[in-house]
């Protein structure tokens, strides 16, 4: 029996498990497909001693071939949003000049740690995102997120004894 008859017997098969899985946005067609090179790897890996039948045999493959196709189509549907979204953000950027940011001044109470209050300041008054600070003071990044944690805890009301 020829290659194409072979396939064409376990059609029937393929588009009742296709059927099931075109709700989630994949075209009929493209599960029907997915479904039959299900078909081939199965008749490639099938061995008639194991006592299963073909067609048993093969659903798995039938599934699993769609259920792939399924996976790709919802990752590339969410980069592509991803994407959509990036292109969004950067006219928005292009399009509209950006004001700047009102200089903010903190005041720390007299005694405040020196180090803490570079970081705050840095953080807050130039807006420098941790790396920034942590490169501008030549110190690793986890310990300016330490200080900056140790920082906003000294200036909490319930812990400042006036």
């Amino acid at each position: 029996m020829k290659q194409d008859e072979w396939i064409k017997d376990y059609i029937p098969l393929v588009k009742s498990i296709a059927q099931k899985y075109i709700k989630y946005g994949v075209p009929f067609d493209d599960l029907l497909q997915e479904g039959l090179i299900g078909v081939l790897e199965a008749k490639k890996r099938f061995r008639e001693k194991e006592g299963v039948k073909f067609s048993t045999y093969a659903t798995y493959w039938i599934k699993k071939k769609i259920l792939q196709a399924l996976e790709l189509e919802r990752k590339t549907s969410l980069n592509a949003l991803s994407l959509d979204e990036n292109i969004d953000i950067a006219q928005d950027l292009e399009e509209k000049p950006q004001p700047e940011k009102p200089s903010t001044r903190i005041n720390l109470p007299k005694g405040f740690p020196e180090i803490e209050a570079k970081v705050l300041r840095l953080f807050f008054e130039q807006g420098k995102n941790l790396k920034e600070i942590a490169e501008i003071l030549e110190i690793p990044r986890e310990r300016v997120r330490q200080l900056k944690q140790r920082g906003l805890r000294r200036l909490k009301p319930s812990q400042n004894k006036l």
